[in-house]
């Protein structure tokens, strides 16, 4: 899966933060510590010509996430 790799500084700007009235940037950390923000073709419309639309310029890579802990046993 391909993202937008964020900074902690660019990271720290966005999260949590609506970009809609129902929507809000949500970012996710890789397997390398690096952020990543996922936004489908109609998130990117929604944020052209926002003060947000910065994001459309910063670099992409592939997501690895992190390893999941194994489940505790159960009994």
């Amino acid at each position: 899966m391909i993202g937008y790799i964020l900074t902690n500084d660019e990271y720290a700007q966005v999260q949590g933060q609506y970009y809609t009235e129902y929507q809000f940037f949500n970012c996710v950390l890789s397997i390398d510590n690096v952020w990543f923000l996922f936004l489908s073709d109609e998130d990117k419309a929604e944020i052209l010509g926002t003060a947000y639309d910065w994001i459309l310029d910063l670099p992409q890579s592939e997501y690895v996430p992190p390893i999941t802990p194994p489940f505790p046993p159960t009994k």
